[in-house]
């Protein structure tokens, strides 16, 4: 580029116009070799301005070649600085200033660009700026050299540094593995500790346990004591006799009554075998029975379904019921035998049979003699009202009703009183399903229950040894009363359940209807007794009657719970009979 302007400029000068004049005026051989002398003068003066040039271009390459590598340099300094940003960060503000400097550099090469154009007239200040520009690159190369030393002793810092760090992360490792198995080691010395705090704890406890222990086996010896004493008094004062027999079958503890009751002194009882108290007949199975009752051991009661009898010292047979109770002992299972001699009640008994006997001859013989004049009346009566019904006014009439009516309830009540005489009569025990036996009387009650639109519900109920027809009778006439004694506008809720009780079933007949006062609890069960009229309720007045002797007939009771207008509830026990 230099070059062509140079040419140019030559060429400029040649064909100046005043050039041109200057050699037509001359026209001479000296003007033309003056000109061709200053031609040649300015040719050589091109020709080294040239060289200048070329050298000065040659130069200025040179020079932007090493700018450009220094560029180049630069930049891969940049980037190495860029990948030491967190390591060294003065070398990063020392490239910044290098770039800087790099771009005031190309800013004073192109600055040397346009003065080159002006060579001719510049050439001083050109070498003057040459000689600056040699100065401030050799500044920057010593800048760059003192920027390398220094990032090298960064970098070998930051090296001094990591391993620095890494002695003390080692170190700090260290530490923590000793603390971690210090720790250990105090939770080790911790858990001994407790352990063997707790070890103490529980020998105290233990200590204080035996103690306790000793204390009191030492009352329960003193109480054991007492207890047996107060034993041996409430079977000395017992009104019954009393014998306590071991496993063996010896007798161990009489008391005052036995001696009264079997005639022999204490001293001849205790030691001895029981089957002295008993006739010859009995003392084969003794001794099996008593087995059995050791092996199953529950208290019962033996000879009131059938008859026992004992033997006294004079060998007079003593009819007895006994009560069979098993007790624990110190020294064993034994058992306490209560015996009641009950000679003179079985007497009673046979009278009472026999008048019951009688009285029901009676009430058959009376209720047979009252229903033939009942019925003489009822006839008449109908031949009355059927003869002479039209030639009667209406008082006559009420009067004839009102006769009718009373000799109808008259035999209902003779019928009610003899079908009572007669409960317990040929009676059968047999076992009975309870929800059987509900299901049929519910069958019998059907239209009435279907009538009154009642509800019923029934829980399970047992299988028991029972007089079936008896027992019918009882549900048959609670279920009955449940729903005639219902309040006005209301549905019958009836609720049938049992339960059992040791040795005996509770049933219950739970109802939502009037209710019974509590003052009445006890007449309702009374015959003939009734706590309504029969205009406001129909009936005989002897259901509930039957109810409880049909109950005392099985051994059990009968009971009521009530509140008025809230309904009812009838128990009755029914004790676990055997055939």
């Amino acid at each position: 580029m230099l070059l062509l302007s140079w040419k140019a400029s030559v060429l400029k000068i040649l064909y100046q116009p005043n050039t041109m004049e200057k050699i037509r005026a001359v026209g001479s051989t000296a003007a033309r070799k003056e000109v061709i002398f200053q031609n040649s003068e300015k040719e050589k003066r091109a020709a080294e301005l040239v060289i200048a040039n070329t050298e000065l271009i040659f130069q200025n390459g040179e020079k932007e070649k090493r700018a450009a590598e220094l560029i180049v340099a630069n930049r891969e300094l940049l980037f190495q600085n860029k990948e030491k940003e967190d390591r060294a960060a003065e070398l990063i503000l020392a490239n910044q200033e290098l770039v800087i400097q790099n771009q005031e550099k190309e800013h004073r090469a192109a600055e040397l660009i346009i003065a080159n154009r002006e060579l001719a007239f510049q050439n001083t200040e050109k070498e003057k700026r040459a000689a600056e520009l040699v100065i401030a690159n050799t500044e920057l190369a010593y800048q760059n050299g003192e920027k390398e030393k220094r990032a090298a002793e960064l970098i070998i810092a930051n090296q001094e540094l990591v391993i620095q760090n890494a002695e003390k992360e080692k170190r700090a490792a260290d530490l923590v593995i000793a603390n971690i198995e210090l720790a250990y080691q105090n939770a080790e010395k911790e858990k001994r500790a407790a352990e063997l705090s707790v070890a103490n704890t529980e020998l105290a406890y233990q200590n204080r346990e035996k103690e306790k222990r000793a204390t009191e086996l030492i009352i329960t010896n003193h109480e054991l004591a007492m207890a047996e004493e107060q034993f041996r008094q409430v079977v000395e004062s017992s009104p019954n006799a009393i014998v306590v027999i071991n496993v063996k079958g010896l007798i161990t503890l009489v008391n005052n009554q036995t001696e009264k009751l079997f005639e022999y002194d204490r001293d001849e009882l205790i030691g001895n075998k029981a089957e002295m108290l008993m006739p010859e007949r009995f003392r084969d199975q003794y001794s099996h029975h008593r087995a059995m009752f050791f092996n199953a051991p529950q208290t019962r009661s033996v000879g009131a379904d059938h008859e026992l009898y004992a033997l006294s010292k004079s060998g007079t047979e003593i009819q007895v019921e006994i009560g069979l109770n098993p007790i624990e002992t110190v020294k064993g299972k034994k058992i306490l035998v209560s015996i009641i001699d009950i000679t003179e009640r079985k007497a009673q008994e046979v009278m009472l049979i026999k008048h019951n006997k009688e009285l029901e001859q009676f009430a058959y013989v009376a209720s047979h003699d009252l229903q033939e004049p009942l019925r003489t009346v009822a006839n008449y009566m109908d031949v009355f009202e059927t003869d002479y019904l039209p030639l009667l006014d209406d008082k006559a009439r009420q009067y004839i009703k009102s006769v009718t009516r009373a000799t109808e309830r008259m035999s209902m009540l003779i019928k009610s009183l003899l079908a009572f005489s007669r409960l317990g009569h040929n009676k059968v025990l047999v076992s009975v399903d309870c929800n059987d036996l509900v299901a049929d009387v519910l069958d019998d009650l059907a239209t009435v229950i279907e009538k009154s639109d009642a509800t019923i519900c029934i829980s399970p109920l047992p299988v028991l040894n029972l007089y079936e027809v008896e027992m019918r009778q009882v549900f048959q006439n609670l279920i009955t009363n449940a729903i005639k004694f219902m309040k006005k506008h209301a549905k019958p809720k009836i609720e049938i359940g049992a339960e059992q009780i040791k040795d005996r079933w509770r049933f219950s007949i739970r109802d939502n209807g009037i209710g019974i006062a509590a003052n009445s609890f006890d007449r309702v069960f009374d015959i003939f007794q009734r706590l309504h009229t029969s205009k406001t309720y129909e009936g005989s007045g002897i259901g509930l009657a039957n109810c409880k002797k049909i109950i005392q007939l099985h051994g059990g009771d009968i009971s009521i719970e009530s509140t008025l207008g809230k309904g009812t509830t009838f128990y009755f026990d029914v004790p676990i009979l055997t055939k």
